[in-house]
């Protein structure tokens, strides 16, 4: 069963974080760090490191998706 309730307004909250140390640790008054990946775009074809904004890869002029 999944709910289609959009809980990312709550990720940053004081309370929340306190919850899910305490989930993590089982002790209170542990804070659990959430990584936030920045993925980073890459050409398929030449492996060249890409802005986001870009349609294709200035290198190899192939189309980025």
């Amino acid at each position: 069963m999944s709910s289609c309730l959009d809980l990312r307004e709550f990720q940053n909250s004081d309370q929340m974080q306190n919850i899910m140390g305490k989930l993590v640790s089982g002790r209170s008054g542990y804070k659990a760090v959430i990584e936030k990946k920045i993925e980073v775009l890459k050409c398929p074809h030449c492996y060249i490191v890409l802005d986001n904004s870009w349609k294709f890869c200035p290198e190899c002029g192939n189309k980025v998706k």
